[in-house]
């Protein structure tokens, strides 16, 4: 598939959240928008990775609220700590990064996840992020005809990282930006089968950096 340069496709409206869970990207990526959530002191001592509703209010109050007119099926938020949950990101020397996660369920293994990424000790470097998902991309046993881009998202020209897999039956897309001292990232889903459309995937690709763009913004 060939990921957009631009991201300026438009598409149609959508039907309301479904009731099946958001494909994975792969599983390295997982327990950043899935997952198991671990029982944990979101104050204490970063020595456990940990994910709950609620965890970090102030890093879902950047989540968009609205996808399409429709709510989140799920909202919450956590910490990597551990070596193995940080990945790439500990060879940065980093030793916790925290997050939160806006997914909407839009059944028949379609999805969207919009994440904020966040180092509590200072700025975060959206380029270390993008390695984090490309490296667990490439990691990944089912994944296939794997791209990387560097789409305009914003009218001044500012560049994001795009990871384009198909993943077993799913075309999957990540998008990843500065914003500040965060990261944010959109994850998209879409099933391979009769009627796909890379079209189609790639309006929601838009369609999601367009409200998580908007909730950057904020009110107005």
């Amino acid at each position: 598939m060939t990921p957009c340069t631009r991201l300026a496709i438009r598409r149609g409206r959508r039907s309301g959240p479904g009731l099946v869970v958001l494909v994975a990207l792969v599983a390295a990526l997982a327990s950043a928008c899935g997952g198991p959530a671990a029982t944990f002191d979101p104050a204490g001592p970063c020595d456990l990775d940990g994910r709950a509703a609620g965890a970090y209010p102030d890093l879902e109050a950047r989540l968009p609220t609205e996808l399409d007119g429709a709510a989140p099926t799920a909202v919450d938020s956590g910490r990597h700590c551990t070596e193995a949950a940080l990945g790439s990101l500990s060879t940065h020397d980093l030793d916790e990064v925290r997050y939160a996660g806006a997914t909407w369920d839009l059944g028949g293994s379609e999805g969207v996840t919009s994440v904020v990424f966040a180092d509590p000790a200072g700025d975060l470097p959206a380029a270390w992020v993008a390695q984090f998902y490309e490296l667990g991309a490439r990691a990944g046993k089912k994944t296939d005809n794997l791209e990387t881009s560097r789409p305009v998202i914003r009218a001044n020209g500012e560049q994001a990282w795009r990871l384009d897999v198909l993943n077993d039956l799913s075309f999957q897309s990540t998008v990843t930006w500065q914003d500040g001292p965060i990261v944010r990232t959109v994850l998209v889903a879409t099933p391979v089968g009769v009627g796909a459309s890379m079209g189609a995937h790639d309006g929601l690709v838009l369609e999601a950096v367009e409200a998580t763009l908007a909730a950057a913004a904020g009110p107005g």
